[in-house]
């Protein structure tokens, strides 16, 4: 959780990857009263609900200089699901603009291959919706060519999230069993956004990573040009 740290502290920013969930101004009460509260949201001890200047410039700092990537989940891409995502985008990075990310992008075959996002699988729960708007390309900002901040408009995060905390329960608990199978795919899609990010920009570049094994053995001619695509060998 971004707010349970100092986002000033220089350490925050040595991770390749952040993930950042930015919190609603409202909460989300569900009408049925399954879940409770926030689905899946975090509550801030924030008195607003965006950054200070200096806290903005060194997240803009982290993403522009040092190559940084930030991960962003919604419930969604419709215009209130988006929302507390664009809210933070225009404070860190006002002249950049969301778009689509296309399918071919590199980060669906940065390790596994994939055909493309995947689509959360529980998007509505009796009367009330989980998941808001259609299913679509995920969107990213994109700095020169790299992609930078990617705005999973699936969550698959969630998904693992999910998968753990049990979320449904009485007569709507099969649910979770779908969130249990789901998980793995969910898993190699998130595996991908963390191999593109060591891969790019400037804090950890593993581009041309080569494993101890391989240096052991003094076999280097057979090291591969570029990261071999590990589906499988899973």
């Amino acid at each position: 959780m971004v707010d349970a740290v100092q986002i000033t502290d220089a350490a925050f920013f040595e991770s390749p990857i952040i993930f950042m969930e930015p919190v609603p101004k409202a909460s989300v009460t569900l009408q049925n009263g399954l879940l409770g509260g926030n689905v899946w949201n975090v509550s801030a001890d924030r008195s607003s609900f965006g950054y200070t200047d200096r806290e903005a410039q060194r997240i803009r700092e982290y993403i522009i200089n040092r190559g940084g990537f930030l991960y962003m989940p919604t419930h969604g891409n419709t215009e209130a699901a988006m929302q507390p995502a664009l809210r933070v985008l225009r404070q860190i990075l006002p002249e950049y603009h969301l778009t689509t990310i296309p399918q071919d992008h590199e980060i669906y075959n940065s390790y596994y291959e994939l055909n493309g996002p995947l689509r959360f699988p529980v998007r509505k729960i009796g009367s009330t919706i989980l998941h808001h708007g259609p299913y679509r390309q995920l969107q990213g900002v994109f700095i020169d060519d790299r992609l930078a901040v990617l705005v999973d408009t699936e969550a698959m995060i969630h998904v693992m999230d999910g998968a753990v905390q049990k979320p449904f329960f009485g007569h709507y608990q099969d649910r979770n069993k779908i969130l249990d199978e789901f998980a793995p795919a969910a898993a190699r899609q998130l595996v991908n956004i963390v191999i593109y990010a060591v891969t790019h920009g400037n804090i950890s570049d593993y581009s041309n990573y080569i494993p101890a094994s391989t240096l052991a053995d003094g076999d280097i001619d057979s090291v591969p040009q570029k990261m071999s695509n590990g589906a499988s060998q899973l």
